[in-house]
Formats: structure tokens, sequence, C-alpha cells
């Protein structure tokens, strides 16, 4: 009797397989072929195997090959009784109810397994190809079971009928708990939508799963595809990592996403979810779902309202704040700003997202930038993002819908994230003369003079100066005014915008004026060809309320800076900081440990004030050939000066040493910090008033073989009567004679320079700094003075019998420029 179970069990083994991945290609409708008018069910009758226990086959589904399709069917075997029920004793064939038998074969894991221990139940899974006609509801199974008492060795223990209203489906909305290798797994689809972007049908699916079990199960062994009538497959993509798990008890809403080769949303379609197993690589499937996707329409966020997207599982709200459109003869412009907003609590990254806009007829405009920078998302703090469009000038410009796309380096097309109406709004114009006004002080004559752009970070700053004029002979209090900015169109946040007083006064005199100037800052990448300045009187209890005084137009020519010679001086405006500014140097500094150059802009300031006053602080950019701006180091003055007397300041900036400076421009304005002047000690959040310096030919010139009348300024220093002598064998000393002077009549200098002594000997060098004037050891005002530079090193050794070369350098923060070189040697004093 074992040997006839052993043989009939090593042939169910021998003949066990699963249909490849590849054959899942054209799967099956799943629904009966019955004009029965019986509600749907997905449960087959059960096999009574005697004392309460029992059979069942449940979950039989088709799936489809080129030909052919297969047939997969569970039977689920309960042993109530209290000791080991042998399934080897039992199998299980499939009919047609017509009459024709199928082969089946059991899962070769299973079939080592045929030991039921007592109240437990133990799942055996099957597979059979069938015919490609056949319908779930045309077949019917039989248990048998080996019994020796029968004439042919074997006892049927029941027949069960599929019902003809057998659907395995799982209707939409409703959940169930599936199986993948013996795993539980609570199901739903959630939700899902489906919208035609570019002409095709792009759907995503939110499949949520909760682990039932005890063991992790790797997510990325499922498989998902989405099923249409007639039982065309089209695969999905799913937005989990690779190697993701799903821990006991959690939960996840897995993001499902695909293009189907339709035009409209298929009212049949259907979720088909399947396993790989992780040993043999073949699939299986698990189960299937009802769609039913949201109507179109509602999936887009209305115009002015926000949305909610996910990121890292902290939700976020996104917004179209204000959009603008603008044409000229040949194509559309629309910008607009994107605000982000993460409404949970903990920080999270902006995923990498594709904008385009999408016109009423389906055709798609990527953004003009390139969206590269990464946006942490904190708690509560808004974000936004500047996009601007290029649409032709035959594009239907009404109904226009912003599609963000999420993407990756390893999946380009990615899938539509979140859909947006795109507001409407009107192009408001402008004037470029003055307007007069009343205000509740009085007439007054408002004018917008000029503008600027200038780089700062990774923004620009849009600078507008607004006059205000007294057209009559009474003086007036200073109206209370607000000034609003629009950049093609599109509206800046108030609360982005500063308007600052040149001025401290608090009232105008009689034809007389006074100047304001409205900053903001946008994206660099931000492309603005005009700015609207619009200017209105605040008033209210609160200060809230405002009546318009009107819209001022700032085409770009006037965005343009004054450029001035390197000759020239740069007037600085304003009362109490009167002065002006003029360049009268420019070096180049080099560091060879570093591999870094210093480039260095020298001025002359002085104030033109007529009394002790602070100089105003100055910010500038270095401008290079290629558009390129490298924010510079300004050493501005910090203490009250003289009027009339000038000060010495510097500018400068750090390149790499193989860097182009060939042509490069100086910006130079004037610091401003949170609505006001930046103050002599404070830190700058922006600056205005700014010119575009030409810069001066450097001076290359270095002094051969005499050290007379080299300038550091501000001072003009000679060595002469140069003397080696050796202390002992590895030290050297140099003795010298120098007048140290002051060239220029500087009341203030704002940078510190030093004076190196570099000793060259063979491939070695030795160098010492030393102060000016000030500091220890500091070479000293004065003529004729008596000076020594020593150097020590085994290297030295014999250096008093042979040649050897001194340089002096003027140092500055680290870098040096050579200016005198000179040859020594032992037979003489070198003068």
């Amino acid at each position: 009797m074992r040997l006839i179970q052993r043989t009939g069990l090593s042939l169910l083994i021998a003949s066990t397989v699963i249909m490849p991945v590849t054959n899942i290609l054209q799967p099956v409708n799943v629904f009966a072929a019955s004009t029965s008018s019986a509600v749907a069910t997905s449960t087959i009758p059960s096999f009574s195997l005697g004392g309460g226990s029992y059979a069942k086959v449940t979950d039989l589904q088709f799936l489809s090959g080129d030909s052919d399709k297969t047939a997969y069917f569970t039977v689920s075997v309960y042993n109530n009784s209290n000791k080991e029920l042998d399934f080897s004793d039992y199998w299980v064939e499939m009919w047609t109810k017509s009459g024709t038998k199928y082969t089946i074969k059991m899962n070769e894991q299973d079939a080592k397994n045929t030991k039921i221990v007592a109240k437990t139940t133990t799942d055996y899974h099957f597979t059979a190809k069938v015919n490609a006609k056949q319908n779930l509801s045309d077949f019917s199974f039989k248990l048998i079971k080996w019994d020796f008492s029968q004439p042919d060795y074997t006892r049927t223990i029941g027949q069960v009928a599929v019902p003809m209203a057998y659907n395995p489906v799982i209707p939409a909305g409703t959940g169930k708990v599936v199986k993948m290798n013996n795993l539980k797994i609570s199901s739903i689809v959630a939700r899902s939508r489906f919208n035609l972007i570019g002409g095709q049908l792009e759907g995503v699916v939110i499949y949520r799963v909760t682990n039932y079990s005890t063991d992790s199960i790797p997510l990325s062994n499922f498989n998902y595809y989405m099923k249409r009538s007639g039982g065309s497959l089209t695969k999905l993509g799913a937005d989990i990592s690779q190697d993701e798990q799903l821990a006991p008890g959690e939960s996840k809403e897995i993001l499902l996403y695909g293009t189907l080769p339709i035009k409209k949303v298929d009212p049949n379609l259907q979720l088909v979810v399947t396993g790989t197993d992780p040993t043999t690589k073949l699939e299986a499937p698990i189960a299937s779902y009802v769609v039913k996707p949201l109507a179109e329409a509602s999936t887009y966020v209305k115009a002015g309202n926000s949305g909610k997207m996910t990121v890292d599982n902290m939700p976020v709200n996104t917004k179209i704040r204000d959009a603008f459109y603008d044409q000229d003869s040949d194509s559309h412009t629309l910008s607009m700003y994107v605000n982000f907003n993460n409404s949970g609590k903990s920080t999270v990254a902006l995923p990498s997202y594709s904008y385009y806009v999408m016109t009423s007829d389906g055709a798609l405009y990527p953004t003009k930038q390139a969206l590269t920078t990464n946006i942490d998302l904190s708690p509560g703090i808004e974000k936004e993002q500047y996009l601007q469009f290029t649409l032709p000038e035959k594009a239907n410009m009404t109904g226009l819908k912003l599609v963000l796309r999420k993407t990756s380096e390893t999946n380009k097309k990615g899938y539509v994230a979140a859909l947006f109406q795109v507001p409407s709004q009107t192009a408001q114009g402008g004037t470029d003369r003055a307007i007069q006004y009343v205000t509740k002080q009085g007439l007054f004559e408002f004018s917008v003079l000029r503008g600027e752009r200038l780089p700062w970070g990774e923004q620009d700053i849009i600078n507008a100066v607004i006059a205000v004029r007294n057209p009559q002979f009474v003086t007036k209090s200073l109206p209370n005014i607000k000034a609003s900015i629009q950049l093609n169109g599109y509206n800046v946040d108030d609360k982005d915008i500063q308007l600052i007083k040149t001025d401290q006064v608090v009232a105008i005199p009689g034809a007389s004026y006074s100047l304001y100037i409205v900053s903001t800052k946008v994206p660099y990448t931000f492309e603005a060809s005009d700015m609207n300045v619009i200017l209105s009187e605040v008033g209210g209890a609160d200060g809230t309320a405002s009546t318009p005084i009107g819209t001022f137009k700032l085409p770009s020519s006037k965005l343009q800076l004054p450029v001035l010679k390197s000759t020239d001086s740069m007037d600085v405006r304003g009362i109490g900081r009167t002065a002006s500014l003029k360049i009268n140097k420019v070096n180049t500094y080099v560091d060879d440990v570093t591999d870094t150059k210093l480039l260095y802009a020298e001025f002359d300031y002085k104030s033109l004030e007529s009394r002790f006053s602070n100089l105003a602080n100055l910010q500038a950019y270095f401008k290079t050939k290629n558009g390129n701006y490298i924010q510079a180091s300004f050493q501005n003055i910090k203490d009250k000066v003289t009027p009339n007397k000038n000060s010495l300041v510097m500018a400068y900036a750090s390149f790499p040493s193989d860097y182009d400076l060939t042509d490069v421009q100086l910006i130079v304005g004037q610091g401003t910090t949170q609505n006001q002047f930046t103050g002599p000690d404070a830190t700058a959040d922006g600056f205005v008033d700014a010119v575009q310096y030409g810069m001066p030919a450097e001076k290359t010139d270095i002094l051969q073989d005499t050290f007379e009348n080299m300038v550091i300024n501000p001072y003009k220093i000679s060595l002469r009567k140069l003397s080696p002598s050796l202390q002992d064998a590895y030290k050297i000393n140099i003795d010298f004679e120098y007048d140290l002077a002051k060239i220029g009549d500087y009341e203030k200098v704002a940078g510190t320079h030093k004076l190196v002594v570099e000793l060259v000997d063979q491939d070695n060098k030795f160098e010492q700094e030393f102060d000016l004037e000030n500091g220890n050891d500091a070479l000293k005002i004065g003529d004729q003075l008596q000076g020594s530079v020593a150097f020590e090193d085994r290297k030295i050794w014999g250096i008093i019998y042979r040649q050897f070369t001194v340089n002096i350098y003027d140092e500055f923060q680290g870098h040096k420029k050579l200016i005198a070189t000179k040859k020594l040697n032992q037979a003489m004093t070198n003068g």
C-alpha cells in the first residue's frame, strides 16, 4: 500500500509546473458565459472528508498565453480530527461539465508537505492548461482517495461544479485577504484616476495592502496589470524601492502607474495582481479587482484651490498662486508660481518633478527652466517654484492645465503626480509718465525713474527707484504709500517686497522730492522682460486698506545698470551718505598651497558730507565675460570719517588658479537690510543703486635687481644694503636698511597688507612676513631704519658660498603678489 502511495505522489511531483511570466499576454474574461440572472459568487462548494474535516477549491482564475490559457486554483484542506491527515492519500481531478478531463499539476513545494496537522488548514496550489474557449463555470472538480477495499482501489469522495455565476473578481471598493506564498495580505484598490495626457491615457491606481503574517513580505515580488474589455493586459509600474519589504502588521499604499493604448476610460477595467516565486521566478495570479476610477473632471485641482499631495508619507498642500499670460507676434508666454506647504510633522525633500502645461487639445509644453535645485520642505514653511512656459502663437490659451510628473533617473517618463487647472488672469498695463495724486497730506507727483536687476546668491534682486515730488511750495509730510510689483504680469507677494526710503526724512519741502526704492527677489532663472510697479496709498484704522495711485511700466531697457569707465567716480547718493568712490588699482594675488587666486580691486572712498558721518556700507559682485556672477567681499569702513578725506577700501573674491579673469567687470551698490540701508557693522540682505565698473588693466611689472620704491598701498618702501651673514651652518641673517612712508593721505584703511621676504636657494624656498607700521616686529614709518630677516634650516648649509634669490611680495588674505626680485651672493653687501 505504501509503495502505491509513493508512486502516485511521485507522479504528481514530476509533472508540477507554473506558467512563466512571458506567457501572460492575453488573459481571458473571468466572467462566466451565462444568461442566468443569479447573483455573482466567488464560492465553490466544498468536499466533506468526514468528522468535520473538508477540502475546498478556492481562487479559481485564468491567465492566457499566446494560444492557450492556464487555470490556477487552490485546494484548502482543513483537518478537524485529533491526528495528522495525509493528503498524499487524495488527489484532485479537473473536468469540464461535458466530460473532458484535464491534467492538473501541483506546486512542487506544496507536494513536499502532504501532512496536515490536526485542527489546521493547509493550501495546495494547482495549474492546468485548458481549452482557450472554456469559461470558469464550465468546470467541475472531483476529489478521489485510495481505497483498497474497492475493485479499482479508489473511491470518489465527491464532485463539485463551479457555479454558473462564479466570479472571483473583487468588486470595487471591497477589500479581500489574499495569500502569496502562504503569507496573508489584506488588500483593496483604494482609489484610481485616468487622464488623457498628451494624447495618451495615463492611469494611477492606489493599491493598499496590510501584512497579516508574521514574516516580512518583499513587495518587489508583486506584479500588476491593467485589464481591459476583451482581456488585453498592460503592465503597470510601482513606485516602490527595489528591495522594499512590508513588515508584519505594516500597511502601505502602493502607487501603480501606466499608460493604456486607448483614448478614453474602459468601463470594465480590472487590476490583476500576480506574484513571482522568488525561487523559480515563475508567476501566478493572486487576485483581480474591479477598478472604478474617479470622473476625470474631478481629478484636476480647481483654479485658486489647493490640492494635497503625499511626499514621503507627509501631506503637502500645493497651489498655483498666480499665473500671467503674455503674448508677442510669435508666441504666448505663461508664467506662474507653484506653492508647496508641508502640513505634516517632518521635513521632506520635494521629489524631482517635471512640469508641463497642457492645452485643451492635449498638446504638452515643458517649462523653460531646468529645475535641478533640491527643495527641502519643513513643516509649515511655504516654498515656491517659479515656472515659465512658451506656447505657439496659435495655441488655445483657455482651459489650460498644469501637469506635475514625478520622474527619476531610472524612470524618465515617470507618472502624473498632480493636475491643476491654470487660473486665468488679464495683463495689466501701465504708464511711464508721472501721475499726480492727492493724498491725505496733499498733492504729490509720483513717478518711477529707473530700475535695476542685480545678482544675489541663487536669486536676483529687482529694484525700482520711485520719486515722490511735492509740486507745491508748502512743506508736506511724507505720504503713506505701499508698492506692489508685477513681473511679466506675475503678482509678487507683498511679503516678498521691501520699500526702502533713500533718505531718513519725514517731510518734503516745496518743489523738492524724496526717493524710495521698491525691491524684491526672484530666482535667477526668472526671465522678466517688463516690470510694473503699482503704487497705493495706505489708509484705514489698521493700515490694511489701500487706494490705488497708479501703475507704472518699467521696460527691460530701464533695468540696465549704468556703466562706468575705470577712470570714472561712482556717486554714492543719500542724505547722510553722500560720497564718491573711485577705483585706483586692480591686483591678482595667488596662493600655491590652495591653488587659488584672489581678484582684488582697490578704491578711494571719500565722504562728501558737511560733517562727520559713516560711509555707506557697499556690496559688490564680479561679473565674468561669460556672464557668471561671483560675490565679492567688500571691506568697508566702520568708523565715522572726516568730510572730504579719502579712505582706502577694497573688494575681492577667490577663484581657481586657472580661472579666466580677462574682461571682468565689477558691480558695486549700497547694501540694504530689512527695508533700510545697511549699517557699518550690519550684514546686508541685498543692495541697491548699483553701477557696473570697467576694471582698469593690472600693473604686472616686477622690479628687477632693486628693492627701491616698492608700493604696497598705502605705503611706499625701499630696502637697500642687504648684507647676508651666517649665524651657524644652518642659519643665515640678511640685514638691511629700509625707508617706509605713506604715499596717500588716507584717513582710514579697511584692509591689511603685509610684506613678505622670500629666500630662494636652488629648489628650496623660505619666507618671513612683516606687518607694516603697526604690529609686533612691524616695519616702522621712517627713513634709513635698520631691519633684519633670518632663515634657519638644514637645507641652507653652504648658502653663503653660492648665489641665491630674494623675492619681495605684497600679501593680502593669505595670497601673494610678487613685486620685486634680486639675486645675492657672499662676495658683497648687496645694496
